[in-house]
């Protein structure tokens, strides 16, 4: 029951004006505090003014020098650690892309670059090109450079983000000094880890993995160029948006889904409304939709299945399909994350299968559905909440960004459009930066609370001091030894074949590099486990196997296998150049006609002076010099075609096609005759010499051969040197034209 009491207090003459009890008890506090003793006062009072000089003193925070000396010194050492990536070498597609692509080797016209899907990647092999040929060094000074920039665009970003994030938590002011200095650590670790990390090494020291390095260096460009533009810095980041939108976008498409992580990400950042976003900042996000322009009539090649059915990637290529390669997705995910945490030795080419069993593939696609789900409630919860209104809530929109981020930057390459090769590891080329700043944040965060509740805080800081330096060195170590591997082609794919040992690409990748090193007994096996790993007949693996077994002398298997290849591949000047070969050496010179007439209508450079062989060795000389003719005018640096030219020229029984004086001229254009220590070459001098009745300069000439002959014990050259020589010695030149 309530009891009015304000009449009675109202009535009485002893309380004129009763005051409330909030204003009693000030009163009484009143009376309380006149006890205090006045210096105590002014002590307390001294201290306040102190702390509040202190605080208006470290909310400046590092300068602009201070920043800049923290990315020279992170640069340095990053380069430090990258220095042995310079020492790679060209390797497996590089030849497609660089080494054998005509293409660049000419800077004009642009015309030709932009009917590519990637021209400012390939345009940077074409730069390359034209300042340093096929020196690999140029090329992967530029992809480390290219690498550096990366890790710098990341610190950059992260310190923007981050002084965005702090003012936003503190109302648009300037927070602490020592916030702020922990922000340009937790910046510096991120971009360092990402930066020697060793799953980016594919997508740095294996040149033609420049695509994917661009991409990332504009993906970086235009998510620091919006940072920057909210920081005030507004024509710096339209100009980084620009700069990075277009180069991003015409590197490689897994720059297409950008924009919307970028939205996303100042959606958090602001907390502002998606129409008062695109109101207010209209014109970066206009600049980073600039490329699309050409992008979008560019990449709708690949949905159309008749045009891609032949390619490595497109809605209708013929080794798989779109839900096949989605089913895969999910184990291929979770592989590339453990890398992250766990980066295992590396393999180039995991040649991965794709995932038929449902009891491993919809566990999985479970789970990364869930993170999905998850990181969109995180999203969600953290965008409607400010962080000056509830720090949790924007760590955790911070968290569900980093999420969304990871999956929209490997949308393009692991999500439902097929690609020939399922997993590469240069495809977590940016990715990972996402996900190891994920984790640097984390445990940022879980430091912050241990030292809160530590009663040694110091010693925690120095545990936590080590294990950061520890893994520094550990991911530079394994960087290291992991930009080893790409100096040596062996090494690099014995290495996918112990890592994936039914990997059929990866073993006659060894037996190629063994063959080139003229090591064709080595290259056998390797050859062989490449055709019998294959689920069908692959006639590049068939027609490998069969020029080795030509090089041993197994002349009926190698025609076996090469008929196969032909089977399967009817355009394929190169294997009917090589059968060609082997039945020239079998002495079945009609087939061996027949087959370099065939690989001279596919254009094959070497087929004509093979036929020209044929046309010797059947005494039709007429129609063999023609075809010498032809060759050296398309291949002059082809000098055994020149020999064999003057060898006709100098003992061609007809006279309408002997002509010593150019058989002469032919063999000094192509050779150092006096110093040749070529046995051949000194045959030929010495039947031009006899032409010409030198005798005594032929059976010179002849004499050396002969000793060279004998050294390399070619006992089929030593006794048709022994014949000419006799014949010299008699005064008679040598007629015959099909010969040596």
């Amino acid at each position: 029951m309530l009891i009015d009491h304000s009449d009675e207090y109202r009535n009485c003459p002893l309380i004129p004006n009763p005051s409330p009890p909030q204003s009693r008890g000030r009163r009484e506090s009143e009376k309380i505090n006149t006890n205090i003793n006045t210096s105590h006062a002014q002590t307390f009072s001294k201290k306040m003014i102190a702390e509040t000089n202190n605080t208006t003193e470290t909310r400046e925070g590092p300068g602009p020098a201070l920043v800049v000396g923290v990315a020279l010194m992170l640069c340095a050492c990053w380069m430090l650690v990258w220095r042995g990536s310079l020492d790679g070498v060209f390797h497996f597609d590089d030849y497609g892309n660089i080494v054998d692509k005509e293409q660049i080797r000419e800077l004009w016209p642009l015309d030709d670059y932009f009917r590519n899907n990637r021209p400012v990647g390939l345009y940077s092999f074409a730069i390359n090109y034209h300042f340093s040929q096929l020196d690999p060094k140029a090329y992967l000074v530029t992809n480390l450079v290219i690498h550096v920039v990366n890790g710098l665009l990341l610190f950059a970003g992260c310190w923007l983000a981050g002084r965005l994030w702090l003012r936003a938590k503190h109302h648009g002011h300037d927070s602490e000094s020592t916030s702020q200095y922990r922000l340009l650590l937790t910046a510096a670790i991120i971009a360092t880890l990402w930066t020697l990390h060793p799953l980016t090494t594919q997508a740095v020291t294996y040149i033609v993995q420049r695509y994917e390095s661009l991409a990332s260096l504009g993906y970086l460009a235009a998510w620091v160029g919006l940072s920057a533009y909210l920081s005030t810095f507004r024509i710096t980041g339209c100009l980084l948006i620009l700069i990075g939108s277009w180069i991003g976008l015409l590197s490689k498409e897994v720059f297409a889904t950008a924009p919307l992580a970028i939205l996303l990400f100042d959606r958090i950042i602001t907390s502002q409304r998606w129409l008062d976003i695109i109101r207010h900042r209209w014109l970066p996000y206009s600049l980073m939709l600039t490329p699309y322009a050409w992008f979008i009539p560019s990449v709708t090649r690949f949905f159309d299945p008749v045009r891609t059915s032949s390619r490595s990637m497109g809605i209708g290529i013929d080794k798989l399909n779109s839900w096949e390669y989605l089913r895969t997705q999910p184990e291929v995910i979770w592989h590339y994350l453990s890398l992250v945490i766990w980066p295992k030795d590396l393999c180039i080419d995991y040649d991965w299968k794709i995932q038929t069993n449902p009891l491993v593939y919809l566990p999985l696609g479970a789970t990364i559905v869930a993170i999905l789900l998850l990181g969109g409630y995180c999203y969600w919860r953290g965008s409607s909440v400010r962080p000056s209104e509830g720090s949790k809530c924007s760590k955790c929109g911070i968290a569900g960004w980093l999420t969304l981020t990871f999956f929209l930057i490997l949308s393009p390459t692991s999500s439902v459009m097929p690609i020939a090769d399922l997993a590469f590891e240069h495809r977590m080329y940016l990715p990972s930066a996402v996900v190891l700043a994920g984790i640097v944040l984390g445990a940022s965060v879980l430091a912050a609370r241990l030292l809160a509740s530590s009663e040694r805080p110091l010693i925690l800081k120095y545990a936590f001091g080590c294990i950061l330096l520890s893994c520094v060195i550990l991911l530079a170590w394994r960087t290291h030894l992991r930009n080893l591997d790409y100096r040596d082609e062996l090494t690099l794919w014995h290495g996918a074949t112990q890592l994936a040992p039914n990997n059929a690409r990866a073993w006659h990748t060894v037996g190629l590099a063994y063959y080139k090193r003229g090591n064709k007994d080595a290259a056998l096996q390797p050859l062989i486990n490449a055709v019998g790993l294959s689920n069908e007949s692959i006639p590049l693996f068939d027609a490998s196997l069969a020029e080795c077994l030509q090089y041993l002398k197994h002349h009926d298997k190698a025609i076996t296998l090469y008929q196969r290849a032909l089977s399967k591949k009817k355009h394929y000047p190169e294997v009917y150049n090589d059968l060609g070969a082997v039945f020239f050496a079998q002495g079945r010179l009609d087939d061996a006609q027949q087959s370099f007439e065939t690989a001279i209508e596919q254009k094959h450079s070497e087929a004509k002076y093979n036929l020209a062989l044929v046309h010797l060795q059947q005494q039709r000389l007429d129609q063999a010099v023609p075809l010498l003719e032809e060759t050296l005018i398309e291949q002059p640096e082809l000098h055994v075609a020149a020999r064999r030219l003057a060898w006709v020229l100098a003992t061609a029984e007809d006279k309408q096609i002997r002509d010593v004086a150019r058989a002469e001229q032919l063999l000094q254009q192509h050779y150092d005759v006096a110093a040749s220590e070529n046995a051949y070459v000194l045959d030929t001098w010495a039947a031009i010499q006899a032409a010409q009745n030198n005798f005594d300069a032929a059976i010179d000439s002849v004499q050396q051969a002969l000793r060279l002959a004998r050294s390399k014990s070619d006992e089929s050259l030593v006794e048709d040197l022994t014949e000419r020589l006799a014949s010299f010695e008699r005064r008679e030149p040598w007629i015959e034209g099909s010969k040596p």
